[in-house]
């Protein structure tokens, strides 16, 4: 095989050949930028991370109110009957009944406040004055009864909103005495108890809807359905005309 011999004239001929090509391709390589690009470069994600997902924002749009009122109404509606299925009916049993049976207003979390000071911190629309042993002095309560305003809390009760004569014979009388007070200090949902107007509490007394309803009747099927949800919770039974006025109730509101 023949030897190739590099010279100082071989690398002078090699470097001309070079730039004479350059010259008829439209570009020098020995000057040549490196190539940039505004988009930013692709990582991989490090192991045992999750490539986050694209997002995209939906167009805004205007929904006409006469159609969410629609909607909201047939989803109460719908609410409304699964209610009404799940309840279940049995004449009442008030045999027995004693208020002192179900031993209220306790302070079950040892924080000083017992139960109706509890709902009066809770339901009032702004901060409440609190004095000594938490006496509650101030705020602004809204009676959905009958829909007035207060801020003096002297004014109003904390209803049962399932009244304990009617929770006694609705399946209560069969209950043992923990039962009892937990159900007549159920601060475990917003409609187990709730602070009306004192007037409104006792116009209610022990009644179901069958006989009473709020004179504030645009609380009427919030009413009727915080009704049901508190009987489903303790398992509390309805009579026949407890459940058909409920039922004819329902149906007005689905309308």
């Amino acid at each position: 095989m023949a030897k190739f011999k590099i010279t100082p004239g071989t690398i002078v001929i090699g470097a001309i050949v070079l730039w004479v090509g350059s010259f008829f391709s439209g570009s020098d390589t020995a000057v040549q930028p490196e190539q940039t690009s505004s988009k930013p470069l692709a990582t991989r994600p490090a192991p045992g991370t999750s490539t986050p997902q694209r997002t995209t924002s939906p167009e805004p749009t205007t929904t006409p109110a006469a159609t969410t009122e629609a909607a909201e109404q047939v989803a109460q509606a719908s609410e409304l009957s699964a209610l009404l299925s799940a309840l279940e009916i049995t004449p009442e049993m008030n045999d027995g009944y004693d208020r002192d049976l179900f031993r209220h207003w306790v302070d079950n979390d040892g924080d000083g406040c017992d139960t109706r000071k509890e709902v009066l911190i809770a339901e009032s629309l702004e901060q409440v004055s609190i004095g000594d042993r938490c006496k509650v002095l101030s705020g602004n309560w809204y009676s959905s009864y009958d829909g007035r305003v207060f801020t003096d809390p002297s004014d109003l009760d904390i209803d049962h909103f399932i009244p304990l004569k009617e929770a006694w014979g609705s399946g209560a009388y069969a209950w043992d005495a923990d039962r009892r007070r937990a159900f007549a200090n159920d601060l475990g949902i917003d409609e187990a108890l709730i602070a009306v107007s004192a007037g409104s509490n006792r116009s209610k007394s022990d009644r179901d809807p069958n006989e009473w309803l709020p004179t504030n009747t645009d609380y009427t099927c919030d009413y009727i359905e915080n009704w049901m949800v508190v009987k489903i919770r303790w398992e509390l039974t309805v009579d026949q005309a407890e459940f058909n006025q409920l039922s004819g109730l329902a149906t007005r509101c689905a309308n």
